[in-house]
């Protein structure tokens, strides 16, 4: 069982992402709120520890990307696993200059998948 802990401005599409994957009888979803800021993502990682962070694009901030997230998350410390989860793929992320460990494109079924491979590995 993984924890997921899930970086966006649209809950209502994560939830939709989530219930749809049938990711719950599997996996553990951390509390979710809208995207605030690096620091309350940074902060949210640390009090949770999640296994997988999975980080939209745009974040509804201007000037504040998944990318810049992503950058804050890793030099943190933070080593898990970091997936892409936007309608734009990865190469929205490749184009901000950070790895990821996939990308889920808000599609539940990549969503299922993704998550059940990383946890394998772990």
């Amino acid at each position: 069982m993984a924890k997921i802990l899930f970086v966006d401005d649209r809950l209502n599409e994560i939830i939709r992402q989530w219930k749809l994957s049938g990711c719950a009888s599997n996996h553990e979803l951390l509390p979710l709120e809208p995207f605030d800021s690096i620091e309350r993502t940074c902060r949210l990682v640390k009090d949770f520890e999640p296994d997988v962070v999975l980080i939209g694009c745009g974040l509804g901030k201007p000037d504040i990307t998944g990318a810049d997230v992503i950058r804050s998350l890793r030099q943190g410390g933070y080593n898990g696993h970091i997936i892409a989860n936007s309608g734009g793929g990865a190469e929205q992320f490749n184009r901000g200059g950070v790895e990821i460990d996939g990308s889920a494109n808000r599609n539940p079924h990549n969503l299922k998948t993704i998550v059940n491979n990383l946890a394998e590995r772990r």
